[in-house]
């Protein structure tokens, strides 16, 4: 059994009757379900049991609820909740069976909003251009997280108020989001790779670039689909869950397997012009660069115009 499949029975059957059994007022307010961990997403496997898996979930209370019943909140459903759950034991998560979490202070402390962006400026303690700082990946993949989050009840409504809220960037953020994101396949896949890195045939130097290359395409590959991307560990998983990846995985997992470097280039480039194909059909970007040496960079150069332009 999954680890998000034993978490919801872990809810349903103990925690929302005793809840509502010692908390019945707050009960109707709280909203309650699982954001982090591999079981959100259905990664999780025998490896996953050592940490945050199994039976346990995360209640979120309002700021007003939490500085009131918190803390009580949680002492007495963490020393009532069994641990072992119909065999499945949590481990490594201090003993927490049920997190007990402020929706504006988890919100502002892992993404930063105070409040729901209303502004295009607001997004920037998520999304800046390179020369400014880049991509705050750390906070874009909380976003992932949130968005793909298994939220079994909302009472309130106000954290399904906040997942609307940040549900996607608005289209001029995205635009610069996804420049950014083009910038780096273009420097470490047609300018780096083919240009200097595959001459020169470092094997290090290759393992760093196509390294880069790859995370770029895959986080690429997702900002076309509009969605977020998830930090590292978990980027090449829900990358592949993808139809627009098909035909990308097989291209990048030879990538990184073969051993030379002219086969190497040619997989590079034609990866770059699969994504510059996309964006054309998608009417992302035009054709006015077929014909420019670095067509990834002159769709940076547009995306970045867009993204700026209001």
């Amino acid at each position: 059994m999954k680890g998000l499949g034993i978490a919801q029975d872990f809810y349903t059957e103990w925690g929302n009757d005793y809840l509502e059994r010692v908390f019945p007022d707050l009960a109707k307010r709280v909203a309650i379900g699982r954001v982090f961990g591999s079981d959100v997403i259905g990664a999780d496997d025998e490896i996953s049991k050592d940490h945050n898996w199994g039976p346990q979930f995360t209640i979120f209370l309002s700021a007003v609820d939490y500085a009131e019943q918190g803390k009580k909140l949680s002492e007495v459903m963490n020393a009532a909740a069994p641990n072992p759950w119909k065999g499945f034991r949590l481990d490594g998560a201090g003993d927490r069976s049920v997190e007990v979490e402020s929706i504006p202070n988890w919100i502002e402390t892992w993404i930063g909003f105070s409040e729901p962006p209303s502004r295009n400026e607001d997004w920037g303690i998520i999304v800046k251009e390179r020369i400014d700082g880049g991509i705050n990946e750390a906070r874009e993949s909380i976003l992932y997280f949130l968005r793909h989050a298994a939220i079994w009840y909302d009472g309130s409504g106000e954290m399904s108020r906040w997942r609307e809220s940040l549900h996607y960037y608005p289209e001029t953020i995205w635009c610069l989001r996804l420049a950014e994101e083009l910038f780096r396949v273009w420097q470490h896949g047609e300018y780096n790779f083919v240009q200097r890195v595959a001459k020169r045939d470092d094997p290090l130097a290759k393992i760093v670039c196509i390294g880069e290359f790859v995370d770029g395409v895959m986080r690429t590959v997702l900002l076309l689909n509009r969605d977020y991307t998830p930090y590292w560990k978990w980027l090449a998983h829900e990358f592949r869950k993808l139809e627009a990846a098909k035909s990308y995985v097989p291209l990048l997992e030879e990538l990184t397997s073969v051993s030379t470097s002219e086969r190497q280039a040619e997989i590079v480039l034609k990866v770059c012009g699969e994504i510059h194909q996309t964006m054309k059909n998608s009417g992302v970007i035009t054709e006015e660069g077929d014909n420019h040496p670095f067509p990834l960079l002159h769709a940076h150069s547009e995306l970045l115009a867009k993204g700026k332009s209001n």
